[in-house]
């Protein structure tokens, strides 16, 4: 009997040494946080820790508006634009942030996975009669984020002892939870829970402290892309208009951007783009528009001759044996303007310009370009609650040639649909 009195208490004994031992192991790493962070704010005249600054950035670099005509996001988001000729959309199902779960290094780099295109207007989102697709990976690279707050402001250093005391309360019935199970307490998960209540204090603490946000950062893209054709044989009509050949356009593409965005505390921001691509293009690129086919059945066994609409595409029509392919760049440039009104309303006015190169028709090497101007003015919608769901801009674009006599100047109104204007503060 004795001898069972001594085992428990011997147990007993070396369970609650186990826990103290825990508590104060848990105690020496949050000291260590809390030296760290305290340094780096001193060392540095920063405003925030590490794991918060990047926190903030990645969250705020996630809100813009980022890219090319074609691609035009850096985050999990779909756009859509639609005119009278076709509809345009992109989006980016898979995001990998380098380094992401690292508390002390910060946003630097994203890589993902992208899907953009074009298609012909026969109904919203078709894509039986898809005209154009682009399917890749890309990666973003932040070389830059400045944010700035008054000079004579001083951080509040007391929030990493106040971070810590909290984690030690947590802990306290963490640690009852693992005596009971018999597990030493996870040191590592309070790291993040420390970082994690640093953050929720100094979000709070400094939410209308920052004055400025500057961001600097580029966007390679690559991948394939393909370019589905219906082609009516303008040499050999008898056979091809029957049924439209289809002809595919494939090869991979390049792209690289550089991108700029300045915000101020009052709303007032300016983004700048300027993009360099390649891909593949035919003589068709550019310039041709499509026209109406129909098929058509005819009944017998009547006087009158009497047919049934069955089918209708929008097709090309060319000389099949002068279709050339080349590899050929794009450049464009956009400027975007976000203006304040009042406290929590904002538009905005987009500018850009366009320079697409093509195969001059008729040749095999000489080049002509297309110069596409647009401007638009961008409107938030917003739901029951004040939410902004959606970003809707109507906008005006004109369309001239260089190096291509037989090219026609054209202006039009249009509308595009996109992820909704955000304020950076």
């Amino acid at each position: 009997m004795k001898t069972y009195v001594l085992l428990l208490f011997l147990l007993w004994a070396g369970i609650v040494l186990g826990q103290e031992k825990d508590q104060a192991n848990l105690e020496a790493v949050l000291d260590r946080l809390v030296k760290a962070d305290t340094n780096y704010i001193k060392n540095n005249s920063a405003l925030v820790s590490i794991y918060t600054f990047k926190q903030t950035v990645k969250k705020d670099f996630s809100l813009l508006v980022t890219g090319s005509p074609e691609n035009t996001q850096v985050g999990k988001y779909a756009a859509l634009s639609v005119d009278k000729n076709e509809q345009s959309f992109s989006f980016s199902p898979v995001n990998y942030i380098v380094n992401g779960d690292n508390a002390n290094s910060p946003f630097k780099h994203v890589l993902a996975i992208n899907a953009n295109g074009k298609l012909n207007n026969n109904g919203f989102f078709d894509f039986s009669d898809r005209k154009k697709l682009q399917v890749g990976g890309s990666w973003t690279a932040l070389w830059f984020s400045g944010y700035n707050f008054p000079k004579n402001y001083k951080a509040h250093l007391g929030i990493y002892d106040l971070a810590k005391k909290s984690v030690i309360k947590q802990a306290g019935n963490e640690a009852e939870f693992q005596r009971i199970i018999h597990k030493k307490m996870d040191t590592t998960y309070y790291k993040q829970i420390y970082h994690q209540e640093v953050e929720k204090y100094e979000n709070e603490a400094y939410k209308n402290v920052w004055t400025s946000k500057f961001l600097i950062w580029t966007k390679l893209d690559i991948g394939y892309a393909e370019d589905k054709l219906k082609i009516i044989d303008s040499v050999n009509v008898q056979n091809s208009v029957i049924e439209p050949i289809n002809k595919n356009v494939n090869g991979g593409y390049f792209s690289l951007s550089g991108n700029l965005f300045y915000g101020l505390r009052n709303g007032l921001g300016f983004y700048i783009n300027a993009q360099l691509s390649y891909s593949k293009k035919t003589s068709l690129s550019e310039i041709f528009s499509t026209v109406e086919w129909n098929k058509i059945q005819y009944s017998s066994g009547t006087n009158n001759t009497v047919y049934y609409d069955m089918e209708e595409q929008n097709v090309y029509i060319a000389n099949i044996s002068t279709l050339k392919q080349r590899y050929k760049r794009d450049i464009s440039v956009q400027i975007l303007s976000f203006i304040p009104l009042g406290q929590h309303n904002l538009i905005g006015l987009d500018v850009s310009y366009q320079n697409k190169e093509f195969i001059t028709p008729g040749s095999t090497t000489f080049t002509s370009n297309k110069n596409i101007f647009s401007v638009g003015i961008m409107f938030p919608l917003r739901d029951k609650d004040g939410k902004t769901t959606i970003n809707i801009e109507p906008f005006w674009r004109n369309t001239s040639f260089s190096n291509y006599d037989e090219g026609k100047e054209e202006s039009f109104w249009g509308v595009k649909f996109g992820v909704p204007l955000n304020q950076l503060f």
